[in-house]
């Protein structure tokens, strides 16, 4: 009796300290990013945000092209922390947190005990290392949580039976899922397709079988109530399924994704992760027979990333990734200790540490710097750092009721400003990036600044704010160049601190090839 009970003495310890590992491994990789100036996509949501929190439409009168549950979650963010920017970081650390614990509990329940704290310990810093500009509180931050609760559901069914509970509170979360970003639908698609194919085979009884879907059903159609009711009731939804389908259409048919991009992306993992490139493989050293399934599951989330070149699309693939590495270490522990179960539940917490270290190495000097130093050098070459600078300018000539524009993508200024734009291009991306629909979106946009001029000008002076192309049409440019020039005057403009700048009013003419941020103010009306 004095055994078990120090057996189990020593588990509980063991589980304590694995959760205080992965709370200071949390801590770690967020620490010196969490209060960094926002980033553009960033100020796109806070902004949208501050327009619903003012009862103001974000569709109509922001292109926002993720669908809403981003903006409701910035929103939640900005109504907790109000003075805080940097809210809906804490807010998405919390939602991986859960989607973390979520996967562990999916984790234990497919693949045994074994499996969870390895999968949860390695998925922490493959969601959350701020080398791969995963530091941001993106969309897919937030999207993690949904995602792993209907994954969890699904696999809680398959275990506790299939209860038409499970398949309702599955197709509420899957459809909130897709509230917060539209390329999860592969992954939905499995995960439902399959458990179909799993409750026919149990049960034979069609009338089992459709009581369930239904259920799914109106789980489903009740988070599209709930979620996208207030803009289907506004205008049915005109304007949300203009910027987040019409668009994206266009938007992902761009060269922004192509195999070109996805082998970049494949190239940095790879540079980082190397060892994540074979320990999955292990799984195969003993087959499994659910193994099949998650291996879809990979697949799916990496065909959910569109072959894109930017960090975030990849996070939703990190769980499902993170749970193979596990499966498969596991599997090589056993093959190669072959020892007494204790010994050899140690060599694979020693693996798995040691993994972890190799995946934590790459980004050891984002890690120890200074928070100073994390802007300094993680944001050079963008405005970001500049942004609340020239914001408290900005709220200085202005007031509440006057307009203000921003003339590139730097819509954070708007939200530390707390200014409203004229137009609701507050990106220029829409108007830049070559489809279709650029020039109809550039003469919006002109009419826009001509019916409600604004009284500040922000202009970007970076290219990577414009996104500009070969075949980006011309005109809205040429259009801001003649009217800035006959309706405003310069003002002064932020050169980077890595030139000995800041805020510099006036601006001198050799000041300004070095300013990255420049505002305008509209001259007096005669």
């Amino acid at each position: 009796m004095e055994n078990e009970s120090s057996f189990w003495k020593g588990r509980t310890a063991v589980r304590w300290l694995a959760l205080l590992g992965l709370v200071l491994l949390f801590v770690a990789l967020r620490w010196n990013s969490c209060t960094a100036p926002l980033i553009r996509d960033e100020g796109e949501y806070a902004y949208a945000a501050q327009l619903l929190i003012h009862g103001v439409m974000p569709y109509d009168h922001a292109f926002i092209q993720k669908p809403p549950m981003v903006i409701y979650s910035y929103a939640l963010a900005s109504l907790l922390w109000p003075d805080a920017f940097w809210g809906p970081r804490l807010l998405g650390c919390f939602f991986v947190a859960l989607a973390t614990i979520l996967l562990g509990h999916v984790a234990r329940l497919e693949f045994g005990k074994g499996v969870a704290r390895p999968a949860m310990m390695l998925a922490t810093p493959m969601i959350l290392l701020p080398g791969l500009d995963q530091f941001p509180a993106n969309t897919e931050m937030f999207l993690l949580l949904p995602l792993l609760a209907t994954f969890a559901v699904y696999v809680q069914a398959r275990h506790h039976g299939q209860k038409s509970k499970y398949w309702l509170a599955a197709g509420f979360l899957g459809m909130t899922t897709l509230c917060f970003k539209y390329t999860a639908l592969p992954l939905l698609a499995l995960v439902f397709a399959v458990w179909s194919v799993e409750l026919w085979r149990q049960t034979r009884d069609a009338r089992i079988c459709r009581k369930n879907l239904l259920a799914a059903f109106f789980g489903g159609i009740l988070a599209a109530i709930l979620e996208l009711g207030l803009f289907l009731a506004h205008d049915g939804g005109t304007r949300l399924w203009e910027c987040t389908v019409l668009f994206n259409r266009h938007y992902v048919g761009s060269n922004n994704f192509n195999l070109t991009h996805a082998w970049f992306m494949t190239k940095i993992f790879w540079s980082n992760w190397w060892i994540l490139f074979f320990l999955p493989w292990a799984i195969f050293l003993r087959p499994h027979g659910r193994i099949g399934f998650w291996l879809a599951v990979w697949l799916c989330a990496l065909l959910a990333t569109s072959a894109s070149g930017y960090g975030q699309y990849y996070i939703p693939l990190m769980p499902f990734w993170a749970l193979l590495t596990a499966v498969g270490l596991r599997h090589l522990t056993a093959w190669l200790a072959r020892w007494p179960a204790t010994a050899g539940r140690w060599m694979g917490g020693l693996l798995t540490i040691f993994v972890l270290l190799l995946i934590l190495r790459s980004d050891v000097p984002w890690l120890s710097c200074t928070p100073a130093r994390f802007v300094q050098v993680k944001m050079a070459g963008f405005p970001f750092a500049a942004a609340p600078m020239v914001a408290r300018r900005v709220a200085e000539l202005s007031g509440p009721d006057d307009f203000v524009y921003v003339a590139g993508s730097e819509p954070q200024i708007l939200c530390y400003a707390h200014r409203f734009s004229p137009t609701r291009f507050i990106t220029a991306y829409a108007l830049m990036i070559p489809t279709a629909v650029a020039t109809a979106y550039q003469r919006e946009a002109m009419s826009d600044l001509l019916r409600r001029p604004p009284k500040l000008v922000v202009f970007t002076l970076v290219s990577n704010s414009w996104l500009r192309q070969r075949q980006t049409p011309p005109e809205f440019l040429n259009f801001l160049d003649e009217w800035l020039e006959k309706n405003y005057v310069l003002v002064g403009g932020y050169v980077p601190a890595t030139l000995d700048g800041g805020w510099v009013e006036p601006l001198a003419t050799n000041q300004l090839a070095y300013a990255n941020l420049v505002l305008f103010q509209r001259k007096p009306q005669p």
